[in-house]
């Protein structure tokens, strides 16, 4: 038995590392190509190579027999000197055909540059499909693109060519025949100062309110002033929306585009601009903004809207492209794109009433002349109204849109955040609290139980009375120092809140309800007959009612220069027997309503 060592580790990889490579390396084999009658001892040895061992010959003899019985091709003698001189002969003549052909290629390029050098060429620009005008040039100039052609009606874009691509370069060279077509878009109506901001039946301009995409689309559409109906759809816009024809048309100019159009989002003050630059020729120039650089999506739309005076630009300005625009600034922005941003000195007949905006007040301006139509003419920078559509007239005095309150001052102008006695109006000139939760479920209130246009005011606070004596409970809970103010918006809430509350909660919700719909309610924190006892107020201090005596409140009301007693809460406790509903000295005498002195210090609480 022989003995034989084992390789060590460094060999055995080497090993096998050169078995793999020799498994993996394809095999080439080129097949010989021999005839019939060539047998294997006329094959000629290769040169350079080793003669193959026996058992490896009969099997290359087996594939060269094979392969000769395929074809009857004799291949070259590649082994002798002569094979190799006959084959240098073929390279050589192969790239002289190359370069032949090339030198022949470089003559035909040269004559057709010789014959094309003396040519002349022409551009011409088209206009609404007719050539407006031609000009030649040699091959090679370099040509000067013409000045925009002006419509009436129209806003020209730019020039495109056959491709439908943008000429942008005011020089380019000439090497064949062009043709150069205006782009042209509907112009803004800026003749006549027609009004494209709604403001429905109310008259209310509503500054803070937002702006969204369905009612962004309308505007545009009405500002093109045109009846023409789009063929342009979008998923999510049926053909009864009120912007179906709006959005259609303005997708079919290439304004808007893609499958949705989300008519119910709101208006961002990037994607406003993004649109009305559509209108427009884009800018080259740059400008600087604080929020916004030039990787930005919407950083050449506000390029734009700067370079036409629609924003102001600089380092310490921010351009807010992802915030919600108001009506305010829309209307703001709209006027400056229609160039009807001058000044304005209106009287109250040329304006009708506004009611949520006073003369003078931020946007006051813009949005009169975004709602109104009219003619005027101009004097400088000062733009004189001759004749206008104002808004209904309203009187001095309360009136209701829907169920929300408004005021007219005796000077004709709306009461905005300011107060008339104890009542208080918000920025829209409507009542308020000054809770904006409070509000809005005072309003749903008064939706279920007035309707301002067949009721009386007295019938409407009988109506708010009977309310809040028949839908709440009487839940015991904290009570109030004699005299003690400010407390009423906190008492309304909890009983809403709670469903429920004590004679505080339901004069508080009485008084609120009572103001809403104008009557200047006012609310005590007193007391009544009853038993003498102590109590803790709502900061938690001991307090004496007073000798034979019950803390209590209620709500008195002035009708007709008399002083009225209106008491839910006894009304609910008594269970009807004792009726409560504008009670005059009489039950302030029967029962010992008390409350403080006009000289007396109130106490908070």
């Amino acid at each position: 038995m022989s003995w034989k060592a084992k390789p060590d580790p460094e060999t055995r990889r080497s090993i096998r590392g050169k078995a793999l490579r020799n498994r993996r390396k394809p095999r080439k084999i080129i097949p010989a190509r021999l005839s019939p009658s060539f047998t294997v001892s006329e094959q000629p040895a290769l040169p350079n190579k080793a003669v193959p061992a026996a058992d490896k010959t009969a099997a290359t003899d087996v594939r060269v027999e094979t392969a000769a019985a395929e074809t009857n091709y004799s291949p070259p003698d590649t082994g002798s000197a002569a094979a190799r001189i006959a084959a240098r002969k073929r390279g050589k003549r192969f790239w002289l055909v190359q370069a032949g052909i090339l030198v022949l290629l470089a003559a035909l390029g040269f004559l057709l540059y010789q014959s094309r050098k003396n040519a002349t060429y022409t551009v011409t620009y088209t206009v609404q499909g007719n050539p407006d005008e031609t000009e030649e040039y040699l091959y090679g100039d370099f040509a000067v693109l013409r000045d925009p052609v002006l419509l009436d009606g129209k806003t020209f874009l730019c020039w495109e060519d056959s491709h439908g691509r943008e000429e942008k370069r005011g020089e380019f060279p000439v090497y064949f025949n062009r043709t150069l077509t205006a782009r042209y878009l509907p112009a803004f109506e800026t003749e006549e100062h027609i009004a494209y901001l709604d403001t429905g039946d109310s008259g209310m301009l509503n500054p803070g309110g937002s702006v969204s995409v369905r009612d962004f689309v309308q505007v545009l559409y009405r500002l093109l002033n045109t009846d023409e109906k789009g063929s342009g759809r979008f998923v999510d816009v049926p053909e009864d929306d009120d912007c179906y024809h709006a959005a259609a048309y303005l997708k079919d100019l290439g304004i808007l585009s893609g499958k949705r159009l989300h008519p119910d989002d709101r208006l961002t003050r990037g994607e406003m601009l993004k649109t009305l630059s559509a209108f427009y020729p884009q800018t080259e120039e740059t400008f600087i903004f604080q929020d916004l650089d030039a990787k930005s999506p919407f950083y050449p739309y506000f390029c734009t809207a700067a370079a036409n005076g629609w924003i102001t630009s600089g380092s310490l300005v921010h351009a807010h492209a992802d915030e919600f625009v108001t009506r305010g600034s829309f209307t703001r922005i709209m006027n400056r794109v229609l160039h009807r941003d001058g000044e304005r000195h209106l009287s109250g007949k040329q304006t009708g009433t506004v009611l949520d905006v006073i003369p003078g007040g931020e946007y006051y301006d813009e949005m009169i002349e975004a709602s109104i139509p009219h003619s005027f003419r101009m004097e400088g920078r000062e733009e004189i109204w001759t004749d206008s559509k104002p808004l209904p007239m309203h009187e001095p005095g309360f009136f209701f849109s829907g169920v929300r309150l408004h005021c007219i001052a005796d000077n004709g102008s709306p009461i905005v955040n300011d107060t008339l006695g104890g009542l208080m109006f918000n920025a829209n000139g409507e009542i308020t609290t000054g809770d904006t939760d409070l509000d809005g479920q005072l309003w749903e209130i008064l939706e279920r139980t007035i309707e301002p246009d067949t009721m009386t005011r007295e019938e409407m606070l009988r109506a708010v009375y009977d309310h809040v004596v028949a839908n709440y409970s009487y839940i015991y809970g904290r009570m109030y120092a004699f005299g003690a103010e400010g407390w009423a918006v906190r008492e309304a809430k909890r009983m809403l809140n709670d469903g429920g509350g004590n004679c505080y909660c339901y004069a508080a919700l009485f008084c609120e309800l009572a103001r809403f719909i104008g009557y200047d309610a006012q609310i005590f924190s007193g007391r009544v007959n009853g038993e003498q006892y102590e109590f803790r107020d709502y900061d938690g201090n001991n307090v004496f009612a007073g000798e034979m005596s019950t803390p209590h409140a209620w709500v008195e009301i002035e009708l007709d220069g008399e002083n009225y007693l209106f008491d839910t809460e006894f009304e609910y406790r008594s269970y009807g027997m004792n009726k409560m509903f504008k009670r005059d000295d009489t039950a302030r005498l029967q029962y010992g309503y008390t409350k403080p002195k006009p000289a007396d210090e109130a106490v908070s609480p």
